[in-house]
Parts: C-alpha cells; sequence; structure tokens
C-alpha cells in the first residue's frame, strides 16, 4: 500500500477519544512543534473513533448530572500543550473549587478536543463509530468498526494504530435511570448497593442529592451538616461492603513535610524492583515518618498487624474519626499513615514497579496489599464523607459487611470495571485464558497473538514507548497502547494524572520520529523550538 497515493489512509487510528487519548494528542502536538515543520510539509493525518464525546469519553460525559463530583483535586487535569493553551484550572476562570462537578472536568476535555482539532500540526477527524477488530495488512493496519446501533460502518485504514480503550465495554451505572424514580428505585423503597466505594458513594449521591435532598449547617451533629429529604428518597440505603474494609477520607491538605519525609523514603527504590520484604519495609518506613512529621506515631508493628488483619465490626465505625484525621487532628490509626504513605508515595511506587518481572509469591500479595491501600489512600474528598454521615446519622444510610441482600430491597451492583483487558489475572499455569467480558477488540487483539498478557496481570504488555509486545514477544509494529489497557504492567492508569507515566512522551517522540522518516525528513535539519510545558 504506498500511502502517498491513498487519500482515505490515516497515519495514525486513536482507537477510544477519552482523556488518555486526548492526551496524547497534546503530547503529540507538543512533539511536532518542537520539531518545528518545513515549509510546505502537510499535518499528521488523525482518526479518532469515539463512540462518545471525543475527549471526554463516557466516564467524564459533559452531560451526566452536576452532583457527581470529582473525587480527585482538580488542579491535576491538564490536556495544555502548543495548540490548548489552558489547564483545567486556568479555564474555570477562577473558579476554585477542589472538587468541581465531573461534568464540568468533561467540558474542559471536549473543549481541549476541539482545539487540538484546530491545530496546524494535526489533521484531525472524529468517527463517533466503535473499533471491534484491529488487523495488520501491508504496510499497516485496518480496523472495523461498529456505530452506536451496533451496525457494521466503513472500515479505517492507518499505517499506526493506537489503542486508548479505557474503561471498553461500558462504566456500569446509568446515573440518570438511577436518579429517575420512574426508571430507578422509587420513593420509599429500600435500597440496597452492592460495593462500599466510590461509585458505590455515586449511587447515594443519585438518590439523595439527584433527587433534591440537601445538606443544610449544623453545628449540633457530629458532621456539621444535616440532611433535609426531598421525599424522593427510598426508605433506606444500605452499602454493602464485600471487604469490610473502609475507605478513608483525603485529608483536607496535605503538609510538604510529610510529603518530603515520605518520598526521601520512597525515592531510593530502584527501577525494576520486585515487591519483597524489603520493598515493604521501605513503605513502612515511609508511614512512620509521615506520622513523625505530623508530630504522631505509629510503630512498625502496629502497622504491619493491621495490614495484614482484616477489620472486624462495621465498616463505618471509624468515620466520625476520621473527619478529624482529615483537617490535621492526627493520631496514631494504622490505616491513616498507610493511606497518606501510599499516596505521598504513589508516583515511587509507580516506577520502581514498571514492568518488573512478576513473581507469583511477591505479585499476588502485592496485589492484595495494594487494594486495601488503595482504599486508605484515595478515598472520598471530605465533602463527600461528611454528607454520607449525616445521611448515616438522619437514618438513611447504613453500611454493612457481606453480600447478603433484604428481601424485597431493589438492588444496585456498583462495581466499576477494573483496569486491564480482564477482570482477572491470568493464570500462572500458562493456560489458555479468556478476558472475561466484552472488551472488543482485545479479544481478537489477544486471539490473534498480536498483544499478549504476562501471568498474574491484566493487562496487555507494552515497550517503554507503548509498543503492543506480540505472543512473540517482540513489538507488534505500528500497533501502541496507552492507559487502563495496560495495567499490571504499568500500574496507576485510573488517574487524570497526565505525567504519573512516561509512555505518552515516549510514544509522540517515536510515532513523530518514525513518521518524518517516511515523510523524507531527516530529523537532524529539522528546527527544534521551544514549546508549552
Amino acid at each position: 500500500m504506498n500511502r502517498e497515493l491513498v487519500d482515505d489512509v490515516a497515519d495514525l487510528v486513536v482507537v477510544g477519544g477519552g482523556p488518555k487519548a486526548l492526551y496524547a494528542l497534546a503530547d503529540l502536538d507538543d512533539e511536532l512543534a518542537r520539531r518545528h515543520s518545513a515549509p510546505g510539509s502537510r499535518p499528521l493525518r488523525v482518526t479518532v473513533l469515539e463512540a462518545a464525546t471525543p475527549g471526554a469519553g463516557a466516564v467524564w460525559d459533559p452531560n451526566q448530572p452536576a452532583h457527581l463530583l470529582m473525587n480527585v483535586d482538580s488542579r491535576i487535569v491538564d490536556a495544555s500543550c502548543a495548540a490548548i493553551p489552558l489547564t483545567f484550572s486556568q479555564w474555570q476562570e477562577g473558579d476554585a473549587r477542589p472538587f468541581p462537578p465531573r461534568a464540568d472536568v468533561g467540558r474542559y476535555l471536549a473543549w481541549s478536543f476541539e482545539r487540538i482539532c484546530e491545530s496546524p500540526r494535526l489533521e484531525v477527524t472524529h468517527r463517533r463509530v466503535r473499533a471491534v477488530t484491529i488487523r495488520p495488512e501491508v504496510d499497516g493496519w485496518v480496523c472495523q468498526a461498529v456505530d452506536v446501533t451496533g451496525s457494521r460502518a466503513a472500515s479505517e485504514r492507518a499505517r499506526r494504530v493506537l489503542l486508548a480503550t479505557g474503561h471498553a465495554g461500558g462504566v456500569g451505572i446509568d446515573h440518570a435511570d438511577v436518579v429517575d424514580s420512574s426508571r430507578g428505585p422509587r420513593p420509599g423503597e429500600p435500597v440496597v448497593v452492592r460495593g462500599a466505594s466510590l461509585t458505590a458513594f455515586d449511587v447515594v449521591m443519585d438518590l439523595t442529592s439527584g433527587r433534591g435532598g440537601q445538606w443544610v449547617v449544623d453545628s449540633a451533629v457530629v458532621s456539621g451538616l444535616r440532611y433535609l429529604p426531598s421525599g424522593g428518597e427510598p426508605s433506606s440505603i444500605t452499602l454493602m461492603s464485600r471487604s469490610g474494609e473502609p475507605m478513608l477520607p483525603k485529608p483536607v491538605s496535605i503538609p510538604a513535610a510529610v510529603v518530603d519525609a515520605v518520598t526521601a523514603v520512597t525515592s531510593t527504590w530502584t527501577e525494576g524492583c520486585t515487591p519483597d520484604d524489603a520493598w515493604w519495609e521501605a513503605m513502612a518506613d515511609a508511614a512512620m515518618a509521615a506520622a513523625a512529621a505530623s508530630g504522631a506515631s505509629v510503630t512498625r508493628e502496629v502497622l504491619w498487624a493491621r495490614l495484614d488483619t482484616s477489620v472486624t465490626g462495621a465498616p463505618d465505625a471509624r468515620w466520625a474519626g476520621d473527619v478529624d484525621r482529615a483537617l490535621g487532628e492526627v493520631d496514631g490509626d494504622p490505616a491513616w499513615w498507610w493511606g497518606r504513605a501510599w499516596s505521598a508515595g504513589y508516583a515511587d511506587v509507580v516506577r520502581s514497579m514498571e514492568r518488573a518481572p512478576r513473581d507469583v509469591e511477591l505479585w499476588s500479595r502485592w496485589r492484595a496489599r495494594a487494594a486495601t491501600l488503595e482504599r486508605w489512600a484515595f478515598g472520598p474528598p471530605l465533602v463527600t464523607h461528611l454528607r454520607l454521615l449525616a445521611l448515616r446519622d438522619a437514618g438513611y444510610l447504613r453500611v454493612a459487611r457481606g453480600e447478603d441482600v433484604q428481601e424485597h430491597s431493589v438492588v444496585i451492583d456498583a462495581f466499576t470495571q477494573g483496569p486491564g483487558i480482564s477482570d482477572t489475572a491470568r493464570p500462572w499455569d500458562g493456560v489458555m485464558w479468556e478476558p472475561g467480558r466484552d472488551r472488543a477488540p482485545w479479544d481478537q487483539l489477544l486471539t490473534d497473538g498480536l498483544v499478549t498478557v504476562r501471568p498474574g496481570e491484566r493487562g496487555v504488555l507494552t515497550t517503554p514507548d507503548a509498543a503492543c509486545v506480540g505472543a512473540d514477544g517482540e513489538p507488534s509494529e505500528g500497533l501502541a497502547a496507552l492507559g487502563r489497557p495496560t495495567e499490571d504492567p504499568v500500574i496507576g492508569h485510573d488517574s487524570l494524572q497526565r505525567r504519573l507515566h512516561g509512555d505518552s512522551r515516549r510514544w509522540a517522540h517515536r510515532l513523530v520520529t518514525d513518521w518524518r522518516s517516511s515523510q523524507g525528513v531527516n530529523s537532524a535539519h529539522e528546527t527544534e523550538v521551544g514549546t508549552h510545558g
């Protein structure tokens, strides 16, 4: 296939158009701007396949209900590049809310995609379709797609493909349906929510704030808030926690001394680590250092006893005490300090474990402990925690252990699909393995040997510049993946933090180098200019 003679062939097809794809295009635009193009050179042709709003994707839908708030500080949202002049904080024009509605973030991401489409360095086309198969052909790849109705759509051809499918297969909860009492639970019905994490908290907000309930300041109650019902609420909402481990609220502020104390320990990890006893002892040292920097004290013995012992009692028993801790009145609670160490040291956790070998015993232990630590490190903002506490104290909300549900209750499953291309890790014994859910095009790519998943992991293996590694152990030329599909070889993709991982920038550098070469441009003769960032 002679690319220069075929007008309908893109230089790049991006499968998925959410934040990770947007960030990749921003890195690509910056890389192209840095290597100032020769006069008369054409822009790089990109086609984005995304059935939802490009830039925002499904999770950050600009039209979702306004009561669904961000669970992380919005200052991390930054798609800025040569073509996108503003970060999210700048785009808000002075609105300093750290946890704004997710719809606001979606509008920024969609606006950023529109700016990318105006870049003189990129010729971007958006198609509202979903890729179902991706196969190599002479000089490139062909992507077969379906439209929003599931009907076959025109295929797309390109020299290169970037897979950024994010929450492929859907995001689980239709919040608009839950809010609407004609489609969701009726007022006065008891509701059981399977789950007690961030998605479950969103469902609680759907059934209360989404139906007109309000919170007012009341200093006479523990939470400082009193709930005013609208009459549209269920008679009760029960969160069923399988693990029994509570999510701890984020601290209102984290002293720089705490972060410095943690990273002084975690920065000593080298790359390619396995999470052996020494790795974990360093994490415990970081937790003790965090406590000491805050004027508190926690012992190594207490830390280990808490991490490796299942909690007893009601999962919400500590909620009131966690309010004080989040406000800075800290004590020797081991879960709190594990959470602070995991959060402050997370960039080093990611760096130290990236694409490292996985040992069945050490990796399995790491996965189990990490699941607990993430509940203690990356919980809801304090505003959400206080609202939940007020609902509990008003008699609308309870949290229980286990999975049994009350008879005659409306049941809502609030489990967000995890990252990777499978809910379960590939077996260690090397037996044949199926992804376990409809995650097109990943099932076909696995079957064809174009991507591979290592034993014990859920996501596909890539090289440091994001190239997919095939079943033969070699990179699949022209096929790359970023974000959630690569979880486990590279950890921590449930984040809007653009610079937590370096894969995207390395991918952009490699792509532009190869593309310039194919256009007959000698990189030594390119002019490098300064760009944003």
